[in-house]
């Protein structure tokens, strides 16, 4: 069809053709945007958020003779007109402004999410003591070729899963997948495929939306229930622990905002208790998740990276970077639809760039020498790094070292000779590699799994040195590693 321009546009003397996209192969073809489950379920917990929810339910069973996913939030709800054009594809605008505690940018997340993974979306919304509802049913979309909604009928909501729930609320709304061919694709048992698929949810929704779960600054903490059971509380950043280390922040400002930089250097595992390991992600998520870790309106949009800046390293792995930037930075961070994917601007990237190598210096010195506060005293390593050349390094047992110090008192010159030997033998044939891979697994004992080899390393100690009191035998490598243990090591010494 031609369209006729008004001659007030700056197009009016162009010929236009009115091209409208097939609605079965468009929405077919965006299905295939790259959601996963736990993200496009993440795209509608945004939206309960922005809605105000204070709760968020969440459930889904398979062993019902319709599967489904539901999503219940007791946000402001939308009313008839608001919930239809919420079903529209793009429904706002992504370059018009935004209120700043909105978690949208497109006005595609809740169709395009949730159409990722099922052909049915039925969305129910209360407001003002008024329910309404409006589905996406891929089938009758294809079988009409338009973009239309279907409206169901009041008598089948009342058995729609978490219905009653919404009836029971002042105001809310209830998205609820079924028909899910994407995600029960290939399932010849869909109870055992869905549990599966959807393991890894409960510890996504705990980081990407931890800021939430938990009271910060004039911000309440809001609920996450997944099949009747809270989301657990997650900190990348170990706020809890006295040995993290928070160096000093930068702010970044821009025409479109301000961007907030706070880095911290986590202690290292062995500094860590059980639960805060588990806080912290577990022991793998210390480990692989060191870098920059982005919040929109502080939601975790990316975590774990450094944005090709510098490679990771094993002497980086305690650097976490918390970067808080507003939404109206979307574009200029090329923020993508699923909100999984950002990255920085050349203006943000650069000064990122300049600050790296002082956050991960500190991470550095705190992995090569923690636990080594001696208060003024001077600490006695038992080995040396020595330096001979830029980049050449190795390492030699420490001679002055206060056992290296009697057994050479103890030996005649022949002995002497041969104890040097030996200790170049020792530092020749030290095994760096294997070495670098047990630290790359922070397998190491903790303190107190290591204490009874402690106190008797140390026994040994002042039975061959009778004159070394015990405050100076401390200050002894490995001694000076367990400052935690320095107590009990006195006491036991001391009987």
């Amino acid at each position: 069809m031609s369209i006729s321009p008004g001659s007030h546009t700056k197009n009016s003397h162009l010929e236009l053709l009115d091209v409208i996209p097939d609605p079965t192969s468009l929405i077919e073809s965006m299905r295939a945007v790259g959601y996963t489950v736990e993200s496009a379920i993440a795209d509608l917990v945004d939206n309960s958020i922005s809605a105000d929810a204070r709760l968020i339910q969440i459930q889904y069973d398979a062993n019902s003779s319709s599967p489904y996913i539901a999503i219940l939030d007791d946000g402001h709800g939308m009313a008839p007109d608001q919930l239809t054009e919420a079903m529209r594809h793009g429904s706002t605008n992504p370059t018009v402004e935004r209120s700043a505690n909105d978690l949208g940018r497109f006005g595609l997340g809740l169709k395009t999410a949730s159409l990722s993974q099922c052909r049915k979306l039925t969305v129910i919304s209360k407001r003002d003591g008024v329910v309404s509802a409006r589905r996406w049913d891929l089938d009758v979309v294809e079988d009409v070729g338009q973009w239309v909604v279907v409206v169901p009928a009041a008598s089948e909501l009342a058995s729609m899963p978490l219905y009653g729930r919404l009836q029971s609320q002042d105001s809310g709304t209830l998205v609820i997948w079924q028909d899910m061919d994407r995600l029960m694709a290939g399932s010849a048992n869909p109870q055992t495929e869905m549990t599966t698929r959807l393991s890894p949810l409960m510890e996504h929704l705990a980081l990407v939306f931890h800021r939430f779960t938990r009271v910060e600054g004039s911000h309440k903490a809001i609920r996450i229930i997944l099949n009747g059971l809270p989301v657990p509380e997650r900190d990348p950043f170990l706020a809890s622990n006295c040995f993290r280390q928070p160096l000093e922040g930068q702010t970044i400002r821009h025409e479109k905002g301000v961007v907030s930089i706070q880095p911290f250097i986590l202690p290292p595992v062995s500094k860590l208790k059980p639960e805060e390991i588990e806080l912290a992600g577990g022991r793998e998520g210390l480990k692989g998740t060191q870098g920059f870790y982005v919040y929109r309106n502080r939601r975790l949009v990316i975590w774990g990276t450094w944005f090709r800046l510098v490679p990771k390293q094993e002497f980086y792995k305690l650097t976490r970077i918390q970067v808080d930037i507003p939404n109206t930075f979307d574009e200029l961070w090329a923020l993508d639809i699923k909100k999984s994917a950002a990255y920085p601007p050349d203006v943000i990237r650069n000064r990122l760039r300049s600050l790296i190598d002082h956050f991960a210096g500190t991470s550095k010195t705190t992995i090569t020498y923690r636990g080594r506060k001696t208060n003024g005293q001077t600490y006695t390593p038992a080995w040396n790094r020595i330096e001979p050349e830029r980049g050449a390094f190795r390492y030699e047992i420490n001679p002055d070292h206060a056992l290296m110090v009697r057994l050479a008192d103890l030996l005649d010159e022949q002995g002497k000779r041969l104890l040097q030997s030996t200790l170049s033998l020792l530092a020749e044939s030290l095994p760096l590699e294997a070495i670098y891979a047990d630290m790359c697994g922070d397998q190491r004992p903790t303190s107190k799994e290591a204490y009874a080899d402690l106190l008797a390393l140390a026994k040994d100690i002042r039975e061959i040195c009778p004159n070394m009191d015990v405050e100076k035998l401390l200050l002894l490598d490995p001694f000076i590693r367990h400052e935690d243990l320095h107590e009990q090591l006195q006491i036991d010494l001391l009987k």
